[in-house]
């Protein structure tokens, strides 16, 4: 198992962070490792909800779908991400600190197949991968601009 652990810090109010971030279909504006996303079904979201993306790794594109299982606005989300490469839990908490909201984004990523045994040897690319999509996050919710299309 791989985990990734990151932090930021910004000027959004919780509430409005959490709103933000609990909208996974939003993760191809933050995260550079997401080429698209799209929500599955309609209703509002909360436990259950499901989003469909196709993930960007090595030069190829793998479909994977995220379910939320735990969501505790605005306070804690917890998504798993199923794929045939790949499955993946992340949480995301949010806590109101003097400068806005603090966001700390932990996945543990459990690669399947051959993937087991190349992902030891990447080391600290796939810890780039998560800083860049928490900075991602950041940046969209300091100021609204995000990441240029996704190839």
């Amino acid at each position: 198992m791989t985990r990734l652990h990151e932090q930021i810090i910004t000027p959004t109010d919780i509430d409005e962070a959490f709103a933000y971030a609990v909208d996974f279909a939003n993760i191809q504006d933050w995260d550079p490792g997401i080429a698209t996303s799209a929500r599955v079904g309609a209703g509002p979201i909360g436990t259950g909800s499901s989003f469909e993306l196709l993930v960007a790794f090595g030069g190829r594109r793998i479909p994977m779908t995220y379910t939320i299982t735990e969501y505790e606005p605005p306070h804690r989300l917890v998504l798993v991400g199923e794929g045939a490469a790949l499955t993946a839990v992340d949480e995301i908490t949010f806590a109101t600190v003097p400068q806005g909201t603090a966001i700390t984004y932990t996945a543990d990523l459990m690669f399947k197949g051959a993937l087991r045994f190349v992902v030891p040897l990447m080391g600290g690319v796939l810890e780039g991968v998560g800083r860049k999509a928490v900075e991602g996050l950041g940046r969209v919710l300091d100021d609204g601009s995000p990441l240029p299309s996704n190839p």
